[in-house]
């Protein structure tokens, strides 16, 4: 293959035409390298082209037909042959593929849950150890596993150093939960981890503090910024404040620094 050089485009087009004994209109051109002026000569490239000439492809002349020509009487007088009528096929019905078998649904559902529960049985060891270096004896226990989804209750003689400070703690060690899962063959697993219930007294919390803040807007006409949380309380406060007429809500932020802002409706 001829390779053409230049220190432009152009140039490296003008060399191909004088080579090949043709115009710079009748040549195909594939760019290889673009040039490069460098800095100070340093790095400084040629431009790189692939050039070939344009085959004009002349059509054959048409040979004339023998016993092209004939009467007109005898076209005439001889009937056009009847189109047979051939049966028309009709298309075959689309077979349901595999996705929509139930066997095969069950079977992938059954893969995706052993999936999720071999990672689970790691991910409590990894917990049990984490806590253990933080110097909190726990006994995790996987308690419900779903395809996509595995809650972990965290058994332990301390569990408001589990929690920490407004749950900073369990929450933090649920999304490196997630990321473990995802790591370890159960990719988008969803984990919950809990405490002497503390989600469910965590569901009454952010229920008195959706209205506490609704409170607060309508009453100062300004918007309440609450403090981060994970996306599960976040939709519970959405949830809580979406019907109300006289404030909206929003995430602001990125995670994990994430949180609702309550605003006024207008």
């Amino acid at each position: 293959m001829p390779i053409y050089t230049g220190k432009t485009i152009e140039e490296a087009k003008q060399a191909a035409s004088a080579a090949l004994g043709v115009s710079v209109d009748q040549l195909t051109v594939k760019v290889l390298q673009e040039p490069r002026h460098g800095f100070l000569g340093i790095g400084r490239r040629l431009a790189r082209i692939d050039a070939q000439k344009v085959v004009v492809h002349k059509p054959k002349s048409a040979t004339p037909a023998k016993h092209a020509v004939k009467s007109t009487a005898t076209k005439s007088a001889t009937p056009a042959p009847a189109a047979s009528k051939q049966p028309v096929e009709k298309p075959a019905a689309p077979v349901a593929g595999d996705d929509l078998d139930p066997a095969v649904i069950k079977a992938r559902h059954a893969a995706n849950l052993k999936k999720v529960r071999h990672a689970g049985n790691q991910l409590v060891e990894y917990l049990q150890e984490a806590f253990k270096n933080l110097g909190i004896g726990t006994v995790p226990t996987i308690t419900s596993v779903e395809a996509h989804a595995i809650t972990i209750d965290i058994k332990s003689p301390e569990p408001g150093r589990v929690i920490g400070r407004h749950g900073q703690r369990i929450n933090a060690m649920e999304q490196l939960s997630n990321v473990f899962m995802n790591y370890h063959g159960a990719p988008k697993t969803v984990v919950m981890l809990d405490t002497s219930d503390y989600r469910k007294r965590r569901q009454q919390v952010l229920h008195e503090l959706a209205q506490r803040a609704e409170t607060e807007v309508v009453a100062s006409g300004q918007a309440v910024f609450l403090d981060p949380m994970p996306a599960r309380e976040r939709k519970q406060l959405h949830k809580e404040l979406e019907d109300n007429p006289h404030v909206k809500t929003y995430s602001h932020g990125r995670e994990p620094y994430r949180s609702v802002v309550v605003a006024p409706q207008n």
